[in-house]
């Protein structure tokens, strides 16, 4: 075997291991941790330093992004004001594999001053982190990955396991939905694919393609033209759609012969088109668009009373991000 691939593999299984030692070693107590978290009325604190603050940073934001609000606090930063974050109720789950780092333990009179909860996650029951804690929450490590058994690997993989799988215990006792995560992230693509109205994405008001039955093939070819939208609604004096006619239709028409300057947007339109009604979902509309036998590019959207308020095409709804 390749020296490198051997020495890849080798950290790995380490990990591994120490993950598989960690499941059959489960802390009954995270069970006590969970029942503290919930009852609490305050927010969740996360604290650790150097690689241990890292993964506290990350396990703070699953927790806020899956409905448990959660801040990370730096014991350093703590200690220069920011302790005011802390406040009478609050949970605090402090993070350090040894148990003993300085800034961690300064921060322990503070925690206990204020009248908020502490939660241990250490690797070290006899540590002065894990003896002052109201809760241990050990997390024993069976070895580091690290060739010199310094660096933290297998420890700070065990903390983020835990710290995920907490914030996942969390998330289904409080019966957080698909609607919730969505909320919370509203830029992201899965936030818009459930979020995200046709509303927001039609071409409406004065960017909305229309004309009336009787428009000649100049006018249709103008508004088709103009509004940049590879299609036209045709509708009545009230609005009502009466059908639609896109490029394609008067391409094909072009091809067969059937075109000429006199012809109505009557004679020329589909008036059995394939629309969606306003406030619908934006991503199952492009769903539906995109799964037909003969998927279609561009759709009129209707109100209830069937009157146009909106055109909308594949490309409008893939530059969104759907």
């Amino acid at each position: 075997m390749d020296p490198i691939f051997e020495k890849i593999e080798k950290a790995i299984d380490i990990e591994i291991e120490s993950i598989l030692h960690f499941r059959k070693n489960l802390d009954p107590s995270i069970k006590d941790v969970i029942e503290l978290i919930l009852r609490s009325k305050g927010k969740l604190i996360v604290t650790g330093v150097g690689k241990s603050g890292d993964i506290g940073k990350k396990i703070s934001s699953t927790l806020c992004s899956t409905g448990t609000p959660s801040v990370f606090l730096h014991p350093s930063d703590a200690a220069h004001g920011d302790a005011g974050i802390i406040g009478d109720g609050d949970v605090v789950i402090a993070i350090g594999k040894s148990g003993e780092s300085e800034e961690l333990l300064n921060l322990i009179p503070t925690i206990k001053n204020i009248g908020a909860k502490l939660v241990a996650m250490t690797a070290n029951a006899e540590s002065k982190l894990a003896k002052e804690s109201d809760i241990l929450l050990l997390t024993p490590v069976l070895k580091e990955a690290c060739p010199l058994e310094l660096a933290p690997t297998s420890s700070t993989t065990i903390a983020l396991i835990l710290g995920d799988a907490i914030a996942m215990c969390l998330m289904e006792l409080k019966n957080f939905k698909k609607e919730d995560f969505a909320l919370y992230h509203p830029a992201g693509r899965l936030g818009k694919r459930l979020s995200l109205k046709i509303d927001d994405v039609m071409r409406k008001d004065k960017e909305l393609a229309k004309i009336n039955p009787d428009s000649d093939l100049a006018e249709i070819l103008t508004e088709i033209t103009v509004k940049r939208q590879g299609a036209t609604g045709v509708t009545d004096s009230s609005g009502k759609l009466l059908g639609i006619i896109t490029d394609f239709d008067i391409r094909k028409k072009l091809r067969e012969g059937k075109l000429n300057s006199s012809v109505t947007a009557q004679e020329l339109m589909n008036s059995n088109p394939i629309t969606f009604t306003s406030g619908s979902n934006a991503y199952e509309i492009l769903k539906q668009m995109e799964s037909r036998p003969n998927p279609i590019s561009v759709a009129p959207i209707v109100d209830a009373s069937k009157r146009l308020i909106g055109i909308v095409s594949i490309h409008d709804l893939l530059q969104k991000g759907l």
